[in-house]
């Protein structure tokens, strides 16, 4: 099968990543170095899920994850969370609000086959959206106690009062809403069993 080009752009953001890791080790940063090698191993995850399954996710997928992640790794090793505050911030949720919505999606689309759920649209939709804002209510919550019972992360304090808590909800509701869009306009001319034939069908060949 030959490899779509989006999948470069997704090996380009794991290679900005492994490199953060080095830049980490190289200026002693061992605690960062080690988050940051988790980051790249969670772009690996994918992969391996895909190669389990015997199917092939969309390019975009492991874009949007690769991406998401290296937004993490970058905010925290080279300090653009600090530097580049409060908009690198809302950014990188933008970017997780949708990848996490975008798992939602095909992740209830593929329950709802395989479980024979025979799920709505409307559900379908609704579910997308209230998956990637309960992850984001979870992110804060997390945020909450690192900075309450450990006085903030390696950045410094995760949140930064109210209003900045509220705008990281409405960023991973836009990004959770751009999925449902999207969504809304492919189920006009398409069906839940055009994803996963396709998914599965290129799994195949």
């Amino acid at each position: 099968m030959k490899k779509e080009y989006g999948m470069y752009l997704a090996y380009i953001f794991q290679a900005l990543i492994a490199l953060n890791v080095v830049h980490a080790f190289l200026i002693g940063q061992y605690e960062l170095m080690f988050t940051g090698l988790m980051m790249f191993i969670l772009t690996t995850v994918p992969y391996i899920v895909a190669q389990k399954m015997k199917v092939t996710f969309p390019w975009f997928v492991y874009l949007l994850i690769a991406m998401a992640l290296w937004f993490h790794t970058a905010g925290y090793i080279q300090g653009y969370y600090t530097l580049f505050y409060p908009y690198y911030d809302k950014i990188a949720h933008l970017v997780s609000g949708t990848t996490v919505a975008l798992l939602g999606f095909l992740g209830v689309i593929f329950l709802d086959k395989y479980w024979h759920m025979n799920l709505t649209t409307p559900f379908i939709i609704g579910f997308t959206i209230i998956f990637g804002m309960a992850l984001a209510g979870f992110w804060e919550i997390y945020e909450f106690l690192i900075d309450t019972f450990f006085g903030g992360s390696m950045a410094g304090l995760m949140q930064h009062g109210n209003t900045d808590t509220m705008l990281d909800m409405m960023f991973v509701l836009a990004g959770s809403i751009i999925v449902s869009v999207m969504a809304v306009f492919y189920f006009k001319t398409h069906s839940k069993e055009d994803i996963t034939g396709s998914i599965e069908s290129v799994g195949k060949s």
